[in-house]
Parts: structure tokens; C-alpha cells; sequence
């Protein structure tokens, strides 16, 4: 299969495409992770729109499952550094992929002392919009189980075992979303004289090597969006963004370098 040149690809083909670059002794003893992370992500999403935080929730969801997480995680990882490289995707998604070390202390979003997680509107929406179609899917998986359930003979069940797997994922994602907006605060636009770099906050910056101007949108990692100009906090660039002044100079470490940027305007 010819490497694609754009980022337009959906989880299924990158898997499709990365599972032909392997070595066929591979294939088989892979599939079923790979598999595991492609359903749960959902086979449309495109890569494009994955994030750190959708990676990071995955592999808090599979610790919870028991076995040998490190061992389940390490086929996922391999695949995020293959598109990566490909440059296939903009963001490097594999450190995020962090074997979990216990279950620890769960929040209910209610307690005192919670972070708030700050969102632009439309990711506000975005995240309400898709939160509703899980809640919907939901009840569709229980109705696709009762079905599978007639069939008495559950140790060969086909169905009724995919309808299960896929019920866990879509419960994991309801409680993802559930407890980001449950302390979600929304941005709000800046007052006259406003120039530090907050969440949802639009910025344009000059690289001081060669002049380019840059253009980015601050947002929640589970917002961010590469190829929209829509850039999460917790990457390098935005890291060393946030909080800073209109004006001002920053320096961002790059696999190719030492990037500077002077922050030309901050505005939104």
C-alpha cells in the first residue's frame, strides 16, 4: 500500500497501512491489541484528530483491565511512532501512551481543590455533542445484547462478546468526557490591555530564523486539532506559550533544533 501524503486518514486505514509494513510472523501476535485501540478510538476518527489526552485514557482504561498492561500498550505505541515518522501525524502521541502504576485515587469532579479544565466554546460543544451520541450508542449496545444473549451456547458467542468489548469502550469514554466537563470553564474573551496567553486565547508568532508568521489557537489537549491551527497546552510550543506576554520571546527545544519565536500579537 503507497504511503499517503496527507493526514486525512481514518484509525482503520492507518492500521490497514501499518499491518502491511510488518513482517507476516508479526501480524497475528499483534492484531487483538491493535484492534483493541482502533475500536476504542473509533475506526472513523481520523488520525489527524487524535490527542494526547485520547491516548493517555486509553491506556489509563486498559490498566484497569488487568493482565499485563505494559505488554497490551506496547503494539499502540509502536503504531503511533510509525505514523510519526511517516509524518502521518503532527503530534508525537507515543510518550503519552504512560503504563499505568496503580489505579490511585479517582476524582468525582465535585470535591474541593478539583483544576478546573479550561475549553474554548466550541470544544465545550464539541465534547457535549459527542458525549450524547455515546449516551445513545449505549442504549443501543444493551438492545445489541439482550439479542446476542438469546443465543444460549455463550461460549462460542461471537456477537454477544464484541458487543461487550465495544460496551466497556463507550462506558470508558462517557466517564473520559463526563469528568471533563464536569469541571470544564469555558474562555472568555480578554478585556481591553489583556496580552498573557491563556487557554483559548489566539496567538501569532515570528520565527525568529526566518520570519515565518504562525498562527495558533490555544486549547484543552482533548480540543487540539494540528491541522486546524488548534494547539494543546500540554505540547512543547504551547507549554512555553502559556502565560506569557505579547512581545515577548520564547525558546521551544525541537527534535531539529532550537526554535525562537517572538510572540508578535495575542488576541481572542
Amino acid at each position: 500500500m503507497p504511503i499517503p501524503t496527507e493526514t486525512s486518514l481514518d484509525l482503520n486505514e492507518a492500521y490497514s497501512l501499518y499491518i502491511d509494513g510488518l513482517k507476516q510472523g508479526q501480524t497475528r501476535e499483534l492484531y487483538q491489541d491493535l484492534r483493541r485501540f482502533v475500536q476504542w478510538c473509533g475506526t472513523t476518527t481520523k488520525i489527524a484528530s487524535l490527542t494526547p489526552q485520547t491516548v493517555a485514557s486509553y491506556a489509563e482504561w486498559i490498566g484497569r483491565r488487568g493482565g499485563d498492561p505494559a505488554k497490551k500498550l506496547a503494539p499502540v505505541k509502536a503504531l503511533l511512532v510509525y505514523l510519526k515518522r511517516k509524518e502521518l501525524i503532527e503530534l508525537s502521541l507515543a510518550p503519552h501512551i504512560r503504563i499505568p502504576k496503580g489505579k490511585g485515587k479517582r476524582s468525582s469532579g465535585t470535591a474541593s481543590g478539583i483544576e478546573p479544565v479550561y475549553l474554548t466554546q466550541d470544544g465545550f460543544n464539541q465534547l457535549t455533542s459527542e458525549l450524547e451520541l455515546l449516551k445513545i450508542e449505549r442504549i443501543k449496545i444493551v438492545d445489541d445484547i439482550g439479542r446476542a444473549m438469546e443465543d444460549k451456547d455463550f461460549r462460542e458467542n461471537a456477537p454477544l462478546d464484541a458487543a461487550k468489548e465495544r460496551q466497556g469502550f463507550v462506558e470508558s469514554k462517557i466517564r473520559e468526557l463526563e469528568s471533563i466537563l464536569n469541571v470544564a470553564v469555558v474562555g472568555e474573551k480578554g478585556g481591553k490591555g489583556q496580552v498573557r496567553i491563556t487557554m483559548g486565547k489566539k496567538v501569532r508568532l515570528k520565527d525568529a530564523s526566518n520570519g515565518k508568521l504562525r498562527s495558533y489557537l490555544i486549547v484543552h489537549p482533548r480540543e487540539a486539532s494540528p491541522s486546524e491551527g488548534k494547539l494543546s497546552s500540554e505540547s512543547p510550543v504551547g507549554k512555553a506559550l502559556i502565560n506569557k506576554k505579547q512581545g515577548e520571546e520564547v525558546e521551544i527545544s525541537a527534535p531539529k533544533g532550537t526554535i525562537h519565536y517572538l510572540i508578535e500579537r495575542v488576541y481572542g
